[in-house]
């Protein structure tokens, strides 16, 4: 299952990187709007869209860098469970074009300009699929068993580097 979401991770960077689609997504501003919250709700849509701009950043950095997409690499896996964690409320909103657009703007900010306005809605719909595919409990697992596992590592070196210390 690792395999296939990875693999799904990076025929998303792909596209992002070749995409000659022209779905459009002109950026807008959030109006506050005490009554409705209608701001906090905008501000988390943008902060999920710059999470998982963010993410997809890394992990094109890298596949440009290797030449391919390593899903053996830990920085690799942790971006891509970022971005599926980043993109689960667009299942819940697929219908919600206000979310959608400010999502898209997260997006393109998150990214630094990899995700251009120009293709911002495609990749938008891509990380929609890729979300409805993904079970996110599994990614919140996934997540743990990592955290979990740079845990283990780090008190594994500290350990290694006291006993080797010794031999100065």
């Amino acid at each position: 299952m690792k395999k296939v979401f990875l693999i799904a991770a990076v025929a998303l960077m792909g596209l992002t990187a070749c995409s000659t689609l022209t779905g459009t997504t002109s950026p807008s501003s959030s109006t506050a709007n005490a009554a409705t919250g209608a701001t906090t709700v905008t501000n988390a849509t943008n902060n999920d869209g710059q999470a998982a701009g963010a993410a997809l950043r890394a992990l094109y950095a890298q596949y440009k860098t290797d030449g391919k997409f390593d899903y053996t690499n830990l920085n690799n896996a942790m971006n891509a469970i970022q971005l599926v964690k980043s993109c689960q409320n667009l299942k819940s909103n697929a219908k919600d074009g206000s979310y959608w657009k400010n999502f898209a703007t997260g997006l393109i900010l998150g990214s630094d300009g990899l995700v251009t306005e120009k293709i911002s809605n495609t990749v938008t719909e891509q990380l929609n699929t890729l979300a409805e595919k993904v079970d996110s409990s599994k990614i919140e697992a996934a997540s743990n068993s990592a955290i979990s596992a740079i845990q283990t590592a780090g008190e594994t070196a500290s350990s290694i580097s006291n006993i080797l210390s010794l031999f100065k």
